[in-house]
Order: structure tokens, then C-alpha cells, then sequence
């Protein structure tokens, strides 16, 4: 009898610790139901937006024009009146304000503080003050057409301008005001370029190029053998000077002008329409940049040609080059920078 009822005594019971867990585990389920209310009641939700901010030149923006400013400083404008500034040679842009919606076709620089830029319907604005305050000045325009395609500095404060209409505009105070140079004509003038103080050339429709030896006062029509339009001239001397234009159009002269060569497609290999074109000291050949991603690179004599795509994957169109050195600039529908030595394309902004 002694063995069963020590047994019976053995049999264990709850610990103070077991009870204190059965007495949390009871409570824990009204616990979180007022730390939910008390949350509800007290405590503000904040909504964590993260800030998506657009890049300064997006897909649907096309650059037309580039001005080189000084150094690594550059301006580019565009379509709905986008200017834009670069202080490290393009890798990165700034919107600067604009007093336009109207697509701005070009921009030059006189310096670091003046600059002109032109486009549709004729409109002109001008900065002093590098870029801070764009102003629209007047100029003059034509009863039945105004774009203003391409501008370009000289020393003193001059500047030229033309477009639509056979419009050819000229400042000589840093843009503040303009006179027109020639009686309108039904004519496209593309592109303008002074060859010295005296002589200007200017790239027209249908094969036609204008020169002016007595600084704007008359000016002089040839009729090329090209059968396209040309987009841009420019002289790498007095004598010998370069267009190019639509449909891969080719001349050059060197006689300042009194006989122009055209070069055949097939010699050129170039079918794409060519925007621009510069000389290169660096390399010693002409450089042109044009439509789905095109560019050549030519001798002076006009005798070797170098068709290229910037790149395999790039087809874009490009409008404008600005040549520093051993590479260029580019503008269109994609921003980017060509090495003369490689031919390596980078492409800057999309």
C-alpha cells in the first residue's frame, strides 16, 4: 500500500512557468487586435513615391543643331523649341528655357555669353548671357514662307542665316537686329559659309549653288550636274570648298567656285541623304553625316571614299557634326560621338 501512494504522489503538476505561458498564449490573440486598432487609429500611412525624373533628350525629341561653345561646352536645339547645354562634350544635357514652341532648325556662338539660334516661321532668339535668358527678336519674313534652316558666326558680332523663300539674313550686333540680303525666290537656301571677307557660297535646291565676292551684295546662280538638292557647303580654304546633299550628292570645287565636279553615287557609294559636311584638319579629309546612320569620309582631290554606318546597330538620321579634333559630334534623332581613328561610335543620348 506504502509503494501506491508514492506513486500517486509522483504525478507531476504545472510549474509556475507553465502557467505563465497558457496565461500569454490566452492573451496574445486580444493583444494583437489592439495593437492593430491602436495602429488604425493613430498611425498616418506615407506613401513612398519614388521620383522618376525624364532625361533631357528623350526618344521623341530630334536634335537639328550644334554650336560648339568653348572648350567642352555645347548647345544643341531642337523640335518645340528644346535648347539644350552640355558642359562635358555631350555626355550629359541641360534644359535651358526657351521662349519658343516652334522647332529650332540651328544655333551658332559667337562666345561663351552670345549665341543666335533660328527655325520654323522665321523665329530668332538670341542669349547674352550664356544660355540664362533666351529672347525672341524680329526679323524679317516672307508673306508666304519663314523657315530658317541653318545660321552660322563670324567675328564682331555677324552672323548669317537662311531658309525658306530664298531668305538670306545678316546681323552684325550679335543678333539683335537682322537685314535681308536678297529679294525672295522660290527656293530652298539651305546652308551658308564665307569662304573670306569678301565671299559668301550658299547651298540651294536642284543642284544650285549662289556666291556673293562682294559680301552679300549680289550674288551669282550655278546650275551643277547634280540633279539633287544640296543641305550644306562649307570651304576648308578660298579655293576649295565642298557640298553635299540629298540622295548622297557630292561637288567640289577648287577655284572658289568657278567650276564645281560632281561625283557620281557610284563613285561615292553614298545613297543616303548627306546633312552635313565639315572639313577635318585632324585627318586631313571631309567628314559628312547623314541619313539611317550614314557617314563618309573623303580626300580633298575628291578621289577616295570611305562610305560608312556609324555603327551596326544605329540607323538613325544625324543633321549637324561639329568636328573637335581626332572626333565629332552629332545630332538627329540620336546624340553621339564618332572616333576618327577607330571609327568607334558612342552613342551619347537617345
Amino acid at each position: 500500500m506504502s509503494e501506491n501512494n508514492t506513486a500517486t504522489n509522483q504525478i507531476p503538476t504545472d510549474s509556475t512557468g507553465q502557467k505563465f505561458i497558457k496565461l500569454i498564449i490566452s492573451i496574445l490573440p486580444w493583444a494583437i487586435v489592439g495593437t492593430l486598432l491602436w495602429a488604425g487609429i493613430f498611425v498616418k500611412p506615407v506613401a513612398v513615391i519614388e521620383e522618376v525624373i525624364p532625361p533631357e533628350i528623350n526618344v521623341r525629341d530630334n536634335i537639328f543643331g550644334l554650336s560648339h561653345v568653348k572648350d567642352d561646352t555645347y548647345l544643341a536645339v531642337g523640335n518645340y523649341g528644346k535648347i539644350l547645354i552640355s558642359t562635358d562634350k555631350g555626355r550629359t544635357w541641360k534644359d535651358q528655357k526657351s521662349p519658343t514652341e516652334a522647332h529650332l532648325q540651328d544655333v551658332a556662338t559667337w562666345d561663351e555669353n552670345h549665341s543666335v539660334a533660328v527655325g520654323n516661321g522665321g523665329v530668332t532668339l538670341i542669349t547674352e548671357d550664356g544660355g540664362e535668358t533666351w529672347v525672341e527678336v524680329e526679323s524679317p519674313k516672307s508673306e508666304v514662307a519663314n523657315k530658317l534652316l541653318r545660321v552660322h558666326d563670324y567675328p564682331n558680332g555677324e552672323a548669317w542665316a537662311v531658309g525658306e523663300m530664298g531668305m538670306i539674313l545678316q546681323t552684325n550686333d550679335y543678333g539683335k537686329t537682322w537685314t535681308s540680303m536678297r529679294e525672295e525666290q522660290d527656293v530652298f537656301m539651305n546652308d551658308i559659309y564665307r569662304a573670306d571677307e569678301n565671299t559668301l557660297y550658299i547651298a540651294g535646291e536642284f543642284g544650285l549653288i549662289f556666291k556673293s565676292p562682294d559680301n552679300g551684295v549680289t550674288w551669282e546662280e550655278t546650275q551643277t550636274d547634280s540633279p539633287n538638292s544640296f543641305t550644306s557647303i562649307k570651304f576648308r580654304d578660298p579655293q576649295n570648298g565642298v557640298a553635299v546633299g540629298l540622295g548622297g550628292a557630292i561637288v567640289g570645287t577648287h577655284d572658289a567656285g568657278e567650276t564645281w565636279k560632281y561625283i557620281p553615287r557610284k563613285t561615292s557609294e553614298m545613297t543616303e541623304h548627306l546633312m552635313d559636311v565639315d572639313w577635318s584638319k585632324a585627318i586631313n579629309e571631309w567628314v559628312a553625316v547623314g541619313n539611317k546612320g550614314k557617314w563618309i569620309r573623303f580626300s580633298d582631290d575628291l578621289t577616295e571614299f570611305h562610305s560608312k554606318n556609324v555603327s551596326d546597330n544605329d540607323l538613325t538620321s544625324h543633321t549637324e557634326l561639329v568636328l573637335d579634333g581626332y572626333t565629332f559630334l552629332a545630332v538627329g534623332q540620336t546624340v553621339g560621338e564618332m572616333d576618327l581613328k577607330s571609327d568607334k561610335w558612342t552613342l551619347l543620348a537617345d
